[in-house]
Formats: C-alpha cells, sequence, structure tokens
C-alpha cells in the first residue's frame, strides 16, 4: 500500500493538528496491514506537511518514498532522508503525474494550489466513483498562519 501525502510545504501551519490528522488516517488505512508492505509517499522536502508525514512514518516503522523535481535539491529547507527517492523533471509540479501514478490512496492536509491539483488529478486519473473515492482519499484543512 502506497500512501500518498500532500499540504502545505512552508512551516507556518498547525502542525500538531496536521499531525494528529496525519496519525489518525495513517492507522486507519493501515489497520491489520503488513507494514513491511506500506510505504508514506510526499514530495521530498524536510519541511510541512511532508516533513510531518516522514517523520511519523519513521516512528511507525514504515518506508518513506519521495517524489519531486530535481529543484528540491536546492531548497534551502533540504530534502528528507527517504528510504528511496524517485526525481522527475526540473521544477515543482513536474513530478505529480508520476507521483499520482505511483499512489494507491492520498491524504490532502492544507495545502495550496499544487496540493489540490494533485487531488483532482488523483481522482481522475484513479477514475473512482464518489462512493469510492471516500475509501482512497482523506482531505482536511488545518489553520495557516503565513502570508498568503
Amino acid at each position: 500500500m502506497k500512501i500518498g501525502v500532500v499540504g502545505f510545504s512552508k512551516r507556518w501551519f498547525d502542525q500538531q493538528a496536521a499531525s494528529e490528522i496525519l496519525e489518525r488516517s495513517i492507522k486507519t488505512w493501515i489497520d491489520g496491514k503488513d507494514k513491511s508492505q506500506v510505504e508514506i509517499v510526499s514530495g521530498l522536502t524536510n519541511s510541512g506537511v511532508p516533513k510531518l508525514a516522514y517523520e511519523l512514518a519513521v516512528r511507525m516503522g514504515l518506508t518513506t518514498v519521495g517524489i519531486s523535481a530535481r529543484r528540491a535539491l536546492k531548497v534551502r529547507s533540504g530534502i528528507f532522508p527517504c528510504d528511496k527517492q524517485i526525481l522527475v523533471g526540473q521544477d515543482f509540479g513536474d513530478e505529480s503525474e508520476a507521483f499520482i501514478d505511483y499512489i494507491d490512496c492520498l491524504i490532502r492536509v492544507g495545502g495550496g494550489p499544487q496540493s489540490r491539483k494533485e487531488v483532482e488529478l488523483f481522482k481522475e486519473r484513479k477514475g473512482f466513483t464518489a462512493e469510492e473515492a471516500g475509501a482512497y482519499l482523506y482531505e482536511e484543512e488545518v489553520e495557516w498562519f503565513g502570508k498568503d
């Protein structure tokens, strides 16, 4: 099971609430599953929601996978030391299709235009009905403290 995680990539949001949402949703999906077969997949960066998801995955003994554009290698926050790294394209957004094709289900915690675009791409590519989508997609907002 490959669980994709998207959301705010900056740190100015309610991180405690985001952490609780991530833990609750991931635990729900992996309950009774072989943890060695579970991957937490996000944008490779060592900040924001991806960092929270990766830290949780490490605590839970899950594999971490980072899928991002090469530009991620140059961001100030650095990259998370994922178990597996997949680089696609140069600029952020170039990797979106590869990310969506790689994952089985998706969690969005807050986030901006790219996160929302990836949710729409996920729905489109996976072809879920409205009823099915809830079993594979979880979205929740958290408070943003930064500037728009």
